[in-house]
């Protein structure tokens, strides 16, 4: 009888320790990635500057570290206008410590 409880007992602590694996691996899963704030506003520069374009897809390129403790998010976003597609830069300057936003800058991408 008590060897049936304890391993009960043994059975219930490893489900439970099997959820909390799971769902912490879930949370991983659903995490925003950490340039996720400065895509979301690289989308709307881009859609201001382009008002009648259709964004069809973006790419993050990294965060590059600058002088004076500031970052630049780089985004390439792939825009269609009319029967046109083509690249946009898109380089997002920030304060590095902070997380605050210093400049917008933004450029076509030409055909080589």
């Amino acid at each position: 009888m008590l060897r049936h409880i304890v391993m009960k007992v043994v059975l219930v602590l490893l489900s439970l320790t099997h959820t909390e694996v799971m769902a912490s691996e879930a949370t991983a899963k659903h995490a925003e990635p950490s340039y996720a704030k400065w895509g979301k506003l690289a989308l709307q520069e881009a859609s201001n500057a382009y008002q009648d374009a259709s964004i069809l897809d973006y790419k993050y390129e990294g965060r590059h570290k600058l002088d004076h403790g500031q970052a630049e998010e780089r985004f390439v976003l792939w825009v269609r206008k009319d029967s046109r597609e083509f690249g946009v830069e898109v380089r997002i300057k920030i304060n590095a410590s902070s997380d605050e936003l210093i400049q917008v800058g933004m450029k076509e991408l030409t055909q080589k």
